[in-house]
């Protein structure tokens, strides 16, 4: 594939994938409206179902950008950059996306990757395991949009660009620390 080619899909891939951030972003929002971060045992048992929906849409949100970041944006970022990646672990790609300078920290990402594929696993027997796993992604959800945001910073190099105009929660996401 020719790197006009490679840079095209990379933009495709970043695009679609601000849109995912953007709903996450939302959803941060949401849930910090509704009170439901940090979740307790005892707010768990009283959750209407709306605001089920909302936990339930952040984490869906949370697992969707990082497979969008881990599956889609780092092996074409590795396509544009010639690097083999097509044969790489994840562990591999996100190494390799530090030392090009995408992600300030692969063990960041890792370990935000590693929480999404045990959410995705836990059993209900485990439940303030996964209660923790929940509260651990409503705080680190943040930050998880700044890696995106970092990224699509990185491709600016390739000429790529996000548009805010239609992402209308990605510029208003402000850390947790500075919600009311």
């Amino acid at each position: 594939m020719d790197q006009s080619s490679s840079i095209a899909i990379l933009k495709s891939k970043i695009e679609v994938t601000a849109y995912v951030a953007d709903r996450l972003a939302y959803s941060i929002t949401k849930a910090r409206r509704l009170d439901l971060d940090p979740l307790s045992m005892n707010k768990l048992a009283v959750l209407s179902d709306d605001e089920m929906e909302v936990i339930d849409a952040y984490l869906f949100r949370y697992g969707s950008l990082v497979c969008n970041i881990q599956d889609a944006i780092f092996k074409s970022i590795g396509e544009v950059e010639q690097e083999h990646v097509s044969t790489m672990s994840n562990r591999d790609k996100t190494n390799l996306m530090e030392r090009l300078g995408a992600l300030p920290s692969a063990e960041e990402f890792s370990s935000l990757a590693v929480l999404r594929n045990r959410l995705m696993h836990d059993y209900p027997e485990e439940m303030q395991k996964h209660l923790d796993r929940i509260n651990f992604i409503t705080s680190e959800s943040p930050r998880l949009v700044e890696i995106f945001l970092g990224i699509a910073k990185y491709a600016e190099k390739f000429n790529i660009y996000i548009l805010m105009e239609g992402l209308t929660h990605l510029p208003k996401l402000k850390p947790h620390s500075q919600t009311p």
